[in-house]
């Protein structure tokens, strides 16, 4: 079983999304109409909005903020990248 879990993450380690694909993953849900509750919001996230890339060595982690409020998260592992644009909380959606 251990053995198991060493070789999960050194496979994690080694398939771990880069920042660059996980910040063209967060662009593309900033850009998507579906997605966009105001559109200037966006915008100005994708122009100007503070993004943070964390690595946790088997796994990464993505954000995307704008004054302050999160925009955008992304998780990635094992090449594989989940992003999710988060609830404003200023209007409830």
């Amino acid at each position: 079983f251990v053995l198991l879990l060493i070789i999960a993450g050194v496979a994690g380690y080694f398939t771990r999304p880069e920042e660059a694909v996980m910040r063209e993953r967060a662009d593309a849900i900033l850009s998507d109409p579906q997605t966009i509750s105001e559109g200037f919001e966006s915008l100005g996230a994708s122009l100007a909005g503070d993004r943070a890339y964390n690595n946790y060595y088997v796994a990464a982690k993505y954000n995307v903020t704008l004054d302050g409020t999160p925009v955008v998260t992304c998780w990635g592992a094992f090449t594989q990248v989940q992003c999710t644009r988060e609830a404003d909380t200023r209007t409830g959606g």
